[in-house]
């Protein structure tokens, strides 16, 4: 019993083990990535949106975020071809903020600090800075279908998800839950 017990606790710590540095791995490529296209002041402006269009397809949990910023109501009283609307509204609109943000920055390095797991999450804690300052920058990341896809950033405390679901909030309760209305906002930006 002792070395059944013993076995499975060695599966656990080396799976765990084996999780942290594929986590770690994901997570080092793609901030190198997303440095590379944010420095790279080589390339006309619509060709370094292109990548920063990929970079967010490939890497943010789009659906997910985008439905999670509606209140189930609004979903459900929306037609399917609403809803896709809204999708790629917003993925442009994330792209658009993402790029916009990133443009705005000075070029810099980003640095792993740690990981944890919290049901199922992973909070990856790091910084970004340049040669002078530095920002804290904390990462939600959940594993769907074999691969790694952002959930939420945290810049200095402040949550990307929940500053957007009050605007979003906001805006829907100034058009009476139109999420046409809500679609519209955000073309416009």
């Amino acid at each position: 019993m002792f070395k059944i017990l013993t076995l499975i606790i060695l599966f656990f710590v080396n799976y765990s083990y084996a999780e942290e540095i594929e986590i770690t791995n994901w997570f080092n490529q793609e901030s190198k990535e997303f440095l590379e296209i944010m420095n790279n002041a080589d390339v006309e402006k619509h060709q370094n949106y292109k990548k920063y269009k990929v970079f967010v397809e490939t890497n943010f949990a789009l659906k997910s975020i985008a439905y999670g910023l509606l209140n189930e109501k609004i979903i459900e009283k929306n037609d399917k071809e609403t809803l896709l609307r809204y999708e790629k509204t917003f993925k442009a609109y994330l792209t658009k903020t993402i790029y916009n943000l990133a443009n705005t920055s000075t070029s810099g390095e980003i640095i792993l600090r740690d990981i944890d797991v919290k049901d199922g999450v992973y909070i990856i804690n790091s910084d970004i800075s340049d040669r002078t300052s530095s920002v804290s920058l904390y990462w939600k990341v959940a594993k769907i279908k074999d691969s790694y896809k952002i959930l939420d950033i945290i810049v200095e405390n402040t949550s990307y998800f929940v500053t957007k679901k009050s605007e979003f909030t906001k805006i829907l309760r100034k058009s009476r839950g139109s999420l046409d209305f809500l679609i519209r906002e955000l073309e416009k930006i």
